[in-house]
């Protein structure tokens, strides 16, 4: 038997702060218990971090940044 969140959400939303808390507990460690036979992928990249490459191809210089800032402010007077 299957039973929707829209038929659980009644008594759900009726539980105390605590109560909450330990019904996501309880779902997380099922889901948990679940997953154990599954095979875990590393999904950090094989590359250290580039600050360079961060930023890719639309990164302007500070002075560029700075010229359309100063530029952009002559009109609030």
């Amino acid at each position: 038997m299957t039973t929707s969140v829209s038929e659980l959400w009644p008594a759900i939303s009726n539980l105390s702060y605590a109560g909450k808390i330990q019904l996501i507990q309880l779902v997380l460690t099922e889901i948990a218990q679940e997953n154990e036979g599954e095979e875990r992928t590393d999904t950090r990249p094989n590359t250290s971090f580039d600050p360079r490459r961060f930023f890719g191809v639309s990164y302007q210089p500070k002075q560029v940044i700075d010229e359309y800032l100063e530029s952009s402010r002559e009109g609030w007077v």
